[in-house]
């Protein structure tokens, strides 16, 4: 290989790179907002019955505006992740879990406000509360986006906790692009992942017995 020659290799490979740090730093600029779904459920083998009364959800996250970063070619920090503007985070996320609630068998109502007037609470089995307290993305080189919801099933005749449990999930994928289409798929999978894991917690001996009261 003549000097020329070589010097024109490392002259593309240097022309890639700026290239790549360009376009990498570009997507990662300002806020992308996306919106947050999920996959269909996986289906529970077993299933429970009763009649469940969940309360909107609470975003307990310390930061509360975006859902993630966007970062350039180096690591920076130079946007944010944020939901679609006709989206709640904590409402989606009491509907979602809901879902979840019904999978593992249970009749479930959604209600804002479990104190307000009209609701009969002794005719259900639970109040079912959830403390949102991860939804982020990151990313540097792959993408990656957890979700924590820490859960409560409170007694409706006096608000003791019968039942509490953490549900998790993950998903960490290569960011090609950094469309926004890339960003809601790995957001979706992960949340699919945490909402399977808590039908299964719905659908287990230990939360139905707690609910109904059986030792």
């Amino acid at each position: 290989m003549t000097y020329s020659t070589t010097t024109k290799h490392f002259g593309k490979i240097i022309i890639a790179i700026l290239l790549s740090s360009f376009i990498l730093g570009g997507c990662a600029i300002g806020t992308t907002e996306l919106k947050v779904g999920h996959n269909e459920l996986e289906k529970v083998a077993q299933t429970k019955q009763g009649n469940l009364l969940i309360s909107e959800f609470r975003d307990a996250r310390s930061d509360t505006t975006y859902i993630g970063n966007k970062r350039n070619g180096f690591g920076m920090v130079l946007g944010h992740v944020g939901l679609s503007q006709e989206q709640n985070l904590e409402t989606i996320l009491t509907q979602y879990f809901a879902e979840a609630l019904q999978e593992a068998g249970y009749t479930v109502t959604v209600c804002a406000n479990t104190s307000e007037q009209g609701i009969t609470r002794d005719s259900y089995d639970a109040i079912i509360s959830g403390d949102i307290t991860t939804f982020w993305m990151d990313l540097y080189g792959a993408v990656w986006h957890r979700v924590a919801v820490s859960v409560t099933a409170l007694d409706p005749e006096n608000d003791t906790v019968l039942w509490a449990g953490q549900i998790d999930g993950s998903e960490k994928r290569v960011l090609w692009i950094g469309a926004t289409g890339e960003y809601e798929r790995i957001i979706r999978e992960a949340l699919t992942q945490a909402l399977n894991n808590a039908a299964t917690a719905f659908a287990s001996d230990d939360f139905y017995n707690s609910i109904k009261k059986q030792q």
